[in-house]
């Protein structure tokens, strides 16, 4: 890929509608942040690597790669008795937290 197509990816990425995900590794408590598109998170499966242990993350599962069932990041939690605090950014560049 030329330059050129790379800036091209990078600018329909960026248009793309995305989750923003903030936690910390359990493994090694590096906390870090990364962005995945909603159309990965609902009909993919996506993992995150630690960028500090390299661990991987399994964030949704929707093509049923390591369950026999479809699974996402708010099941996995569930399963824990933990839950996933979301919260949304809104155009002024303020952060609002809520429960579902």
């Amino acid at each position: 890929p030329t330059p050129r197509d790379e800036d091209d990816v990078a600018a329909r990425k960026a248009q793309e509608p995305a989750y923003e995900l903030t936690f910390t590794c359990r493994k090694c408590l590096h906390r870090s942040s990364h962005r995945i598109t909603k159309q990965a998170y609902h009909f993919g499966t996506t993992l995150i690597t630690c960028p500090g242990c390299k661990n991987r993350h399994l964030i949704s599962d929707n093509l049923k790669i390591f369950s026999d069932q479809s699974i996402t990041l708010e099941d996995i939690l569930r399963e824990k008795g933990q839950y996933l605090k979301k919260g949304r950014l809104g155009e002024d560049g303020d952060i609002e937290f809520y429960d579902d």
